[in-house]
């Protein structure tokens, strides 16, 4: 009874953080992809529903797109629905991820420790964010989670259900399904002694689980005959077939980037090097012959299915790279985390030591959400100044668009500061629906979006809101008619510090108004037209 209710007190506290955590951004408005996304569930309530506006950006997403909106019904453009979906997504892959380790670990010894590692799944730092930045990558995390403990529990019509609507969230929603039941299959055939043809014929009660696929291969069949000449799925960026990005091997910066956010972003180098102690002593032992090492309370047959479809998934997810952006491999990092576990107990640590270990990371993790303090990962991406803090420089790998990072700065809640003090340099300096909003190289993309013409704040609502003109600085210079006056935002994470002067040949800069919240800063500054008048280029 005591370790039952020491469980359920680590889960309610681990909930509380959570909720503290985001219960201060329950006013923030979605900006970069998050506004896209958070502006397909509106376009769907205000299209009633049409097929077209489901697929969002391009993405069959309708089972997410669909939720999404229908709970927008109550209150359309209240960004708080939309976080009680992703919340309530999120709780169930915590819930699954659970049950997922209950399965695995079924002895009462590690009631604790699961308890405790569940926490660290609910808290890492990326998983949080996606409560407040809509993306289609969410549903996957929680897809794979539970496809995977589904699978496991034999469970194989509410497997299908579960991989129709994994599969119909993203497109790597039905990657990923597909590798968990190809893993399933192996795995059978590898434990099984029978002959083939009985290996086969177990395989039967399966069917159920090729719903997903054949559903999948329908919606592509269809689409392409009722919309030919259109896409029916993303794609994989290279223009290159998905099987042929399947094969390719790479050994490049942008695979550099993505085993860097899989393994060291927000202190995952700690469960890494679990993982990679494990994995050390595995290969000693087998070089000596030596029997294998002891699981106590472990059920070894789904710890072979578990270390094989995380294997697998990890593999399938960085193939398809184009964007540092944590998000794309949350769900690799889900099953991560359940195997660096298994590698503590397989490296014989003791229960307190585990439970040391798990609730270390679980802390560092919660901290990690509200600050970057990670040395590690401060030392391999470096950091740009926000203010009087710090943030990390995540395009600093690859060198890819745009700036530090836009979507690349969703690995902890502190990119919610650039909505804070957008909005707050909106109150102060925008006076009418004609003010131009001047931002540097390649920070445009949604980074306002709408404004409430009464407050003078970012909303997701359409009634009382105009669409605010914003533009690349460099481009007003372009401009047939040049706008008398804007307003010049300096982002901390643009890389750009040329913008400002380039504008400066054409317009005078007022004084620039800082604008700081919790040490976060951004400057501002006033454009007039010189004379009215554009000279000569």
């Amino acid at each position: 009874m005591k370790v039952v209710d020491g469980t359920r007190a680590i889960l309610a506290l681990a909930t509380l953080i959570a909720v503290a955590l985001l219960a201060p951004h329950l006013d923030f408005i979605p900006i970069w992809d998050g506004w896209a996304y958070a502006e397909c569930a509106v376009d769907v309530v205000t299209n009633h529903f049409a097929l077209y506006f489901l697929r969002c950006y391009g993405h069959p997403a309708y089972a997410y797109s669909g939720i999404l909106a229908a709970v927008q019904l109550i209150d359309l453009g209240n960004p708080v629905l939309l976080f009680l979906v992703n919340a309530a997504v999120l709780a169930a892959a915590t819930v699954g991820f659970h049950r997922l380790m209950r399965r695995v670990f079924p002895d009462a010894g590690h009631e604790t420790d699961v308890a405790l590692l569940s926490a660290a799944f609910l808290l890492q730092p990326p998983f949080l964010a996606s409560v407040l930045q809509p993306a289609l990558d969410l549903p996957v995390l929680a897809g794979t989670i539970w496809c995977t403990v589904l699978l496991i529990e034999r469970r194989w019509f509410w497997c299908a259900a579960v991989g129709t609507a994994m599969a119909f969230s993203k497109e790597t929603g039905v990657l990923l399904y597909g590798v968990l039941l190809a893993c399933f299959v192996l795995w059978v055939f590898v434990r099984a002694r029978e002959p083939i043809w009985v290996r086969v014929r177990s395989l039967v009660p399966l069917a159920p689980t090729l719903a997903p696929m054949l559903a999948y291969v329908g919606y592509v069949v269809l689409f392409r005959i009722i919309r030919p000449g259109q896409a029916p799925v993303w794609g994989t960026g290279t223009g290159r077939p998905v099987l042929a990005e399947l094969l390719t091997v790479r050994l490049d910066d942008d695979l550099a980037s993505y085993l860097a956010l899989l393994f060291v972003l927000n202190f995952a180098w700690l469960p890494s090097v679990w993982i990679a102690a494990d994995v050390g002593a595995g290969v000693l032992r087998r070089l000596r012959r030596r029997p294998a090492r002891p699981l106590p309370g472990a059920d070894r047959s789904a710890i072979g299915f578990l270390t094989l479809a995380a294997v697998a998934t990890l593999i399938s997810l960085t193939r398809f790279i184009t964007y540092s952006n944590v998000r794309y491999l949350m769900a690799g990092t889900g099953l991560l985390l359940a195997v660096a576990y298994v590698a503590l107990v397989r490296l014989g640590a003791t229960p307190v030591a585990r439970r040391v270990a798990l609730g270390t990371y679980a802390v560092l993790l919660a901290v990690s959400a509200l600050r970057t303090i990670d040395p590690l990962s401060r030392a391999l991406w470096g950091t740009f100044a926000f203010g009087s803090h710090r943030m990390l420089d995540m395009t600093s790998i690859t060198g890819e668009c745009c700036g530090a990072g836009r979507d690349q700065l969703v690995y902890s809640l502190e990119f919610t500061r650039f909505h804070d003090l957008t909005d707050s340099v909106l109150v102060a300096m925008m006076r009418d629906t004609a003010t131009v909003i001047a931002l540097p190289s390649r920070m445009r993309y949604h980074a306002v979006g709408r404004v409430d013409t009464t407050t003078w704040r970012r909303t997701l609502r359409r009634e009382g809101a105009v669409e605010a003109t914003v533009m690349a600085g460099p481009l007003i210079l372009t401009l047939d008619t040049l706008p008398r006056s804007a307003i010049y935002i300096d982002l901390p994470n643009a890389k750009d510090p040329m913008t400002l002067g380039l504008l400066a040949r054409l317009y005078a800069i007022g004084l620039g108004q800082r604008f700081e919240a919790d040490g976060y800063a951004v400057s501002a500054y006033r454009l007039t037209l010189k004379n009215g008048d554009r000279p000569t280029p």
